[in-house]
């Protein structure tokens, strides 16, 4: 996924792909302002000599500037100003690296596309004591109606939200070439600007009040979303959810606001298989406990069918049932936590595994009656209890 600027010639429109494809832009002229930023700048400028490792980086930048507006720029400043577009990783990146080994490549190499620059700036706003995300989305630009893969990032200042794009902040694209020039305008960038460029999978990282679906980025047709949102404080009880809340969150978001595209698309199917793994390691889980309650109750009933021998404690007696009932409530616990359609199977797998559950459940509140009893028993009278009956086990594993 990326996106670089791309200078647009009079004659030719250079087009370059990753994986599907790529962001472009044309370059534009701006009126020279003052950096209000030049302070911080240029302390990086003196300093950045000493920078031998992520982490000095990170430290220095934490020492040196209190505010965390001065760490955000710093960081972003020292990406755009040191890391170079490399065109030829489009065609080599792969996004299964992890994220460790991207950032370290990145620093060591000084090249990246637009997932390492988001990455990096992500790691080192983290080591730096910021809050930041790295945002998954599309660009596109006015000229060029296909929507483009990218990453860029969310940084939260002063309990604030901010959106952060050191690729496009960094240069452009020259005859394919990188021409490295700091554009400002990505460094918090404004949201009502940046989407028009800048499209998130997740409409809750476009921090508007109205936000908007694919279709209406195609087309820059108004959002139709009638309340507000108040995106500040969904997204700071996104970052609180656990991961699988936090992949079920964006699947629900992106249903809401349509996958027809095949961007979209893709990244909903890729949720929910994400969510499909969870939850069938989750019912495996289950599985296998109410595979070990069973093993249990009847390793017991061979114990019950030899009248209890060989001869055990009334403590030891006393403790099955309790310890049978106790993994049977995890199980049961376990399954509650599971979406009972999150496949085509899962629903009558889970009918199943209930139903045996209540089975055994009731066999095992039988057997604590009678272990009550037996041990409540005088012991020469104990033998009385067995009778003649033979006791049958319990079902088959679960698969």
């Amino acid at each position: 996924m990326d996106g670089i600027a791309v200078i647009k010639n009079k004659t030719h429109i250079f087009i370059l792909l990753l994986f599907l494809s790529l962001t472009f832009y044309p370059q534009k002229k701006t009126s020279v302002t003052v950096n209000p930023y030049s302070e911080t700048d240029k302390i990086i400028d003196k300093n950045e000599s000493t920078f031998t490792s992520l982490i000095s980086i990170a430290n220095f930048i934490d020492t040196t500037f209190k505010k965390e507006q001065d760490k955000c720029r710093a960081i972003y400043y020292w990406i755009t100003k040191n890391i170079s577009y490399a065109p030829e990783l489009m065609f080599t990146y792969k996004t299964v690296n992890k994220r460790n080994q991207l950032v370290k490549d990145v620093f060591d190499n000084k090249t990246a596309v637009c997932i390492g620059y988001a990455t990096l700036f992500d790691t080192l706003c983290k080591l730096s004591h910021l809050t930041s995300y790295v945002i998954e989305g599309s660009t596109k630009q006015s000229f060029l109606p296909a929507v483009i893969g990218h990453a860029w990032n969310g940084v939260k200042i002063n309990n604030t939200w901010q959106i952060i794009d050191a690729t496009w902040g960094s240069g452009y694209l020259k005859s394919n070439r990188f021409i490295r020039k700091l554009n400002n305008d990505y460094f918090f960038a404004d949201p009502e600007k940046i989407i028009n460029t800048h499209f998130p999978i997740d409409p809750i990282w476009q921090m508007q009040m109205y936000p908007i679906t694919l279709y209406q980025f195609h087309t820059s047709a108004p959002s139709t979303i009638k309340s507000q949102w108040w995106y500040q404080d969904s997204i700071n009880d996104f970052l609180k959810l656990s991961e699988i809340d936090k992949i079920t969150n964006v699947a629900r978001r992106l249903n809401e606001f349509g996958t027809s595209s095949e961007v979209t698309s893709n990244y909903y199917n890729y949720l929910k298989s994400k969510e499909g793994e969870y939850y069938t390691k989750k019912l495996n889980v289950a599985g296998t406990q109410f595979n070990h309650a069973t093993e249990e109750y009847n390793a017991y009933i061979n114990f019950k069918n030899k009248q209890f021998t060989p001869q055990r404690t009334d403590a030891e007696i006393a403790k099955i049932m309790p310890s049978i009932t106790e993994i049977l409530n995890n199980t049961k616990a376990e399954v509650k936590t599971i979406p009972v359609d999150f496949n085509e199977n899962s629903a009558s797998f889970i009918q199943s595994l209930n139903k045996q559950i209540t089975e055994l459940s009731s066999k095992v509140e039988t057997e604590t009656t009678f272990i009550k009893k037996y041990l409540a028993t005088k012991k020469n009278r104990r033998k009385e209890l067995f009778y003649t009956k033979i006791y049958t086990v319990y079902g088959v594993p679960v698969k």
